[in-house]
């Protein structure tokens, strides 16, 4: 019954009366209270191993543990056992997507109750989207970690403003999740009348951080510029899943002097960087998971400058964990030793991932981005690549690779799906495909457009 009563209170706590959960938002100020003791105690352990923590023995220790109990792993390297950082980069072979795609089962330990684990999916930038199992009670290792990375743009559990991929009711300016101390926005809207509206709910409310994607927090740094507002209490924009760009970095930071923090993180959750508090360099953090920078040969990048793909190894999912996975993200290293900060951990720089915030416009001129439109739901498992073209502003084509259990209830909620993502008179079409389409050098853009930008 207890169960049953949270699981009521967290899907229904946006739909408290205002009046209910602004009080609740301003009394909301310990974490601990709302995430519990084991959340306190790993932010505990964080900020002691903050300067230094060596996680060489804990990545030994995970990867036995998984020869042992994951099915993939036993039969590659039997009853082997490394013992150093060597070893594992001479023995460990690199795995990525299609090959956990065609062994899935064998990736899953009999050792874990299936009780204790939720079913997640990627977000499908590279084709086939993934499924893979995660800890219920993996939210302590990712908030610790997370509200950790935004101390350094000065954020302390403050009430949060967050323009992402929500979708509210036309006579809903905002929601309130007084848990999370969140006010949440509509992410579609993106108009000038709409962040007007936003302009005036942060100064009404004393918001001091902006939670978004990178290709919102511009839009909105933009607006802010060309109509002459200025917010002396907003501290940090908070972005991440989307590549960023020197134009965005200038914008925000040099003409409107507010802090653009962002982190890099993936939806299998093997890495999880955030900027120095001094710079704009990405810290790869040790406690999160195993990072490196592979190169076009499979040689591990180990020399400032250079360039590689990220691949992260598991550290808090037993259930299924991820050895040594080419993530499709790449970026530049800088050394094992942050110049500003002195903390020592992998520090690199200029990520480019899978997520571009790429533009679908709609027929008034307005756009949201492929991040914003991602389906990251059920829908994943019965389709097998998806990928957009636009060729007309007011117009999509959306490319589907079905799996045998595809119906034709699946393309009505996909169809809806997109239709609620987008403004009223843009035309959505669904083509289905046997293949999706690459550049000529093979590799896959996940959306083909010919507006000009």
């Amino acid at each position: 019954m207890l169960a049953k009563s949270k699981s009521y209170l967290l899907r229904n706590i946006t739909r408290f009366p205002r009046p209910i959960a602004g009080c609740m938002l301003s009394v909301n100020r310990n974490p601990e209270m709302i995430f519990g003791k084991n959340y306190g105690k790993y932010r505990e352990f964080l900020r002691r191993n903050y300067a230094f923590y060596d996680n060489r023995q804990k990545l030994i220790d995970s990867v036995n543990n998984a020869i042992q109990t994951i099915p993939f792993y036993r039969e590659k390297y039997g009853n082997h056992k490394i013992s150093s950082i060597d070893e594992f980069e001479q023995i460990i072979s690199f795995i990525d997507k299609d090959v956990i795609l065609d062994n899935y089962e064998g990736f899953i330990s009999s050792d874990v109750s299936m009780a204790d684990y939720d079913t997640g999916t990627t977000g499908g930038t590279s084709g086939k989207p993934l499924t893979f199992i995660a800890p219920k009670n993996r939210y302590i290792v990712e908030l610790a970690t997370m509200h950790t990375l935004w101390e350094q743009a000065g954020y302390q559990f403050d009430v949060r403003a967050v323009i992402r991929n929500h979708r509210l009711p036309e006579n809903k300016d905002y929601l309130i999740n007084p848990l999370t101390r969140e006010v949440i926005f509509d992410g579609f809207r993106l108009t000038d009348e709409y962040f007007d509206r936003i302009c005036r709910i942060i100064q009404k409310m004393r918001i001091h951080f902006i939670h978004c994607y990178p290709s919102t927090a511009y839009e909105f740094a933009l607006f802010l510029k060309e109509k002459g507002k200025f917010f002396p209490d907003l501290k940090a924009f908070l972005s991440g899943s989307e590549n960023i760009f020197d134009y965005q970095q200038k914008l925000i930071e040099e003409k409107l002097g507010i802090r653009f923090y962002n982190w890099y993180g993936h939806s299998e959750k093997l890495v999880l960087a955030g900027y120095c508090h001094n710079t704009n360099l990405y810290h790869a953090e040790p406690t999160y998971g195993y990072f490196e920078l592979v190169d076009d040969d499979g040689n591990v990048v180990k020399n400032p400058g250079g360039f590689g793909e990220i691949v992260g190894t598991s550290f808090h999912n037993p259930g299924m964990p991820f050895i040594r996975y080419r993530t499709g993200d790449y970026a530049e290293y800088v050394g094992d030793r942050c110049h500003v900060c002195g903390r020592q951990l992998p520090v690199f720089t200029n990520v480019r991932g899978r997520w571009s915030g790429d533009r679908v416009y709609n027929s008034d001129g307005s756009f949201v981005t492929t991040t914003a439109l991602n389906l990251h739901n059920e829908l994943y498992q019965v389709i097998n690549g998806i990928q957009y073209l636009q060729k007309h502003k007011g117009e999509l084509i959306v490319l589907i690779v079905k799996s045998s259990f595809y119906t034709d209830i699946h393309e009505k909620e996909i169809y809806d799906h997109f239709i609620g993502k987008l403004s009223a008179g843009t035309k959505v079409s669904i083509k289905y495909v046997d293949k999706l389409i690459r550049k000529p050098n093979g590799k896959f853009v996940h959306i083909i457009s010919e507006i000009e930008q």
